[in-house]
């Protein structure tokens, strides 16, 4: 399990630019039987993903954004991502590994079971739990036909870096310019999270820092429940 970051000491809520959620942990006399409703779901879960770690989960807080003129929170704004990025509700970490061990996505449905209760989410109530749009491109990682006319690395990377930076090999963040830093850490932490390699900044990274900067729509419903599917 990922430890949550520490607060350096002597800073204060304010200096944040996210928080952590909170972690709820499951009863310890709820017996893990009980989760599923057949041996092989029980056999799935045992070799798959009891021992993967969930990222923990981080939220955006507001309250400092709001007073501080950062033109990526207006990126996110104008792409209805703020409501998904300030989502702040307790996690329950072993049963996170109990729906995606149970997962199936048909199409875009979510399809699910624990404690033998069957979740069926389709694109409406994934809209209601997420409030994440539907609409623009279903970008999944890589420069897609909508955007590679338009799309370069070279004019990328001078969009979002120093005038010192290396245009060429490994882009890191200490190359980005002060705003797309920020922009770079929502995205990483928050938007699309991961556990791994922050320090640098990866192709899909870069494609969808150009996107927020030329005001392009991704469909993000789309691109979570891909993340998702590649995470079964």
């Amino acid at each position: 399990m990922v430890e949550p970051s520490k607060k350096r000491k002597g800073s204060s809520s304010r200096s944040q630019r996210h928080s952590e959620a909170q972690e709820t942990q499951i009863p310890s006399s709820i017996s893990s039987s009980l989760l599923f409703s057949s041996e092989e779901q029980q056999i799935r879960y045992t070799n798959l993903f009891s021992s993967r770690s969930i990222t923990n989960p981080k939220f955006i807080d507001m309250d400092f954004f709001s007073n501080e003129n950062f033109e990526c929170i207006q990126a996110f704004e104008n792409s209805n991502l703020i409501p998904f990025l300030s989502l702040k509700l307790p996690v329950y970490s072993e049963l996170v590994k109990f729906f995606y061990s149970n997962l199936e996505i048909q199409e875009s449905t979510l399809i699910s079971e624990v404690f033998g209760i069957k979740m069926v989410i389709d694109q409406s109530l994934f809209y209601d739990l997420t409030q994440l749009s539907s609409e623009g491109v279903p970008f999944e990682g890589a420069l897609n036909d909508d955007w590679k006319f338009d799309f370069s690395v070279h004019d990328a990377r001078q969009l979002v870096c120093t005038n010192q930076a290396n245009m060429t090999g490994r882009l890191l963040v200490g190359s980005l310019a002060f705003e797309n830093r920020i922009l770079h850490y929502l995205i990483v932490c928050i938007l699309l999270p991961r556990s791994s390699n922050l320090a640098q900044v990866s192709e899909e990274d870069l494609i969808v820092m150009w996107a927020f900067h030329n005001g392009r729509q991704i469909d993000w419903a789309h691109l979570v429940r891909y993340r998702m599917h590649k995470a079964l």
